[in-house]
């Protein structure tokens, strides 16, 4: 989106719309990058994310 664009779709909401999606971006980098840097630490982690939301599931299921 130009930046033309983009301040006429904001322009009577005033910074307040911008900045909480900068917010919203960020804490979402935020949480990719801490999922990304476990996973490297601890790859066993991931299997046992796998096995609890397989378990869960099966569980909702019935």
């Amino acid at each position: 989106m130009t930046q033309r664009a983009h301040e006429r779709e904001f322009a009577g909401r005033g910074d307040a719309g911008r900045r909480r999606s900068e917010l919203r971006e960020f804490l979402g980098m935020a949480l990719v990058a801490g999922g990304l840097c476990l996973a490297v630490a601890r790859p066993e982690l991931g299997d046992a994310v796998v096995h609890t939301l397989a378990t869960r599931a099966v569980e909702l299921a019935r």
